[in-house]
């Protein structure tokens, strides 16, 4: 076992926390805020933390085996969820990262924590070493579940050594990390979106399962995805190296699998993973810049692996599946809308947009004496109307005209800097409005272009006669989370 001290800026390991996974099996003990607080008062002040101990499980991805408390505790002050003591807010000039004085965000982003990174372990040595560290190793919930005695733990020992797990994910299958994965894709087909996947949770659904069989239509769907996505994945894929993502994906497609309508969709799957990974992995790297939540939401889930995390990540899978791969959207069909949970996600968006806009115009009026967002009873009716799911073009073209009134009317010269999203939402409503076949055949087709690619952006199709009825709430969230997203950026 080789142990390699290293130091690294909060701020990089951050932007990357992609790469860090923390082990379900450490999550017993959260810190109460009390305590959280104290650890960001001690780095903005300079004090040096105790040790991080890292096992590098591949070239880019580490697994935090000594620290993750400490870890998700910085990335929530980062995330401006953690407020400060009121008596540190005094002293750095602000409750949130995003209220502190210059050189004191700075100092934080710049505070580096020490780490040793653990290479060329063995199970043995690790257990070693951590029985000398902390006095004995906790089990994971894997080896702990991998001794209840159940026909469906059977399975899932078996499964584990498909293809799609041995050979085409770049998860080592170290403390039985892949028995893990398939353990909990199966509490999630027996117990549904929401089933719990902690050991208890988990280990309930074992033995609730003490006689499944594995001819049943659990296992057959399970079988079926893996397979699919076996031949999907042809050889190992660096994107799939984290457990909580893997799952999430085996999920998507035991979801694509029941639609009866996933023959030939391997490569069509392929191309969506690895866009959406790809996609997340710059999201997270953008950090306080990001430009869709989405990832953002996403990848806290995965951070935090909270019990609403599973359905958070599935539906944000359908969402972007349908951005993305309009092949995989067929299969699902009209159970796509269903399925994403986005009618729920489009009130959240809309009372969202709301919130941010009455925050925003207070400090400009405070400033300016007016409004930032002309404030009208019409305006107001609007900012209901956004709530509602668009469910067919008319109620789209109404959907735009609200947007339109807020977004471009209800703002008129004010802004210096108008964000992307307000900009589309000008774009959008020029193409159901007005006519652009007038000026120079180069200008009238440089128009429609703009006008396809920018409902492309938000639908996947290039004009909204081509699209689904049904799909018109889906277009209608992706909108709303990136004017979402620029308020609250407009905001900080």
């Amino acid at each position: 076992m080789k142990l390699t001290p290293g130091r690294r800026a909060l701020d990089k390991v951050y932007k990357r926390r992609d790469r860090y996974e923390i082990p379900d099996w450490q999550r017993g003990e959260v810190w109460d805020q009390s305590k959280k607080q104290d650890l960001i008062d001690s780095i903005l002040r300079g004090w040096r933390l105790p040790k991080f101990y890292l096992a590098k499980v591949s070239e880019d991805e580490f697994e935090v085996v000594d620290g993750q408390q400490r870890l998700a505790t910085i990335y929530e002050f980062f995330a401006n969820e953690l407020p400060l003591s009121s008596k540190s807010a005094a002293q750095f000039g602000g409750i949130y990262y995003k209220d502190l004085a210059t050189k004191f965000s700075d100092a934080f982003d710049d505070f580096e924590i020490d780490f040793d990174l653990i290479e060329d372990a063995s199970e043995e040595d690790l257990k070693t070493f951590f029985q000398r560290l902390q006095q004995g190793l906790p089990l994971r919930s894997s080896e702990r579940l991998n001794a209840v005695h159940s026909k469906l733990r059977d399975f899932c020992k078996t499964k584990a050594k498909h293809p799609f797990l041995a050979e085409r994910i770049a998860v080592a299958d170290t403390r039985l990390a892949h028995f893990d994965i398939l353990s909990k894709v199966a509490a999630i087909e027996v117990e549904g979106i929401d089933a719990g996947l902690r050991f208890d949770d988990v280990k309930k659904t074992f033995k609730s399962q003490a006689s499944f069989s594995a001819s049943s239509a659990v296992a057959k769907r399970i079988d079926t995805a893996l397979s699919l996505l076996a031949a999907a994945f042809p050889k190992r894929e660096p994107v799939l190296k984290n457990r909580t993502i893997v799952q999430s994906v085996i999920t998507f497609a035991c979801k694509l699998v029941e639609t009866r309508r996933s023959t030939g969709l391997g490569p069509a799957l392929a191309v969506f993973v690895r866009t959406f990974l790809k996609e997340l992995a710059m999201q997270v790297e953008l950090g306080q810049a990001a430009t869709d939540y989405d990832f953002i939401r996403f990848q806290k889930s995965v951070n935090a692996n909270v019990k609403a995390g599973t359905r958070t990540r599935h539906e944000i899978l359908m969402r972007k599946a349908f951005l993305y791969e309009p092949k995989i959207a067929d299969a699902f069909g009209a159970s796509v809308v269903a399925a994403s949970g986005v009618e729920g996600r489009v009130a959240e968006l809309g009372e969202a947009v709301a919130d941010h806009i009455g925050q925003l115009n207070a400090a400009y009026s405070s400033k300016h004496g007016h409004d930032l967002f002309k404030a009208t009873n019409k305006t107001a009716q609007a900012l209901l109307n956004l709530r509602k799911p668009v469910k067919s073009l008319s109620s789209y073209k109404a959907f735009i005209d609200d947007l339109y009134f807020v977004f471009k009317e209800g703002v008129g010269q004010r802004l210096e800097h108008v964000p992307a999203s307000f900009q589309d939402v000008n774009v959008l409503r020029t193409g159901l409005q007005h006519d652009v076949d007038h000026g120079s055949t180069s200008k009238v087709s440089a128009k429609q272009r703009k006008i396809g690619v920018t409902f492309q952006k938000y639908s996947g199709v290039t004009s909204p006669e081509l699209l689904d009825p049904v799909r018109f709430v889906l277009v209608q969230a992706n909108i709303l989370s990136a004017l979402e997203l620029d308020l609250q950026t407009m905001a900080a």
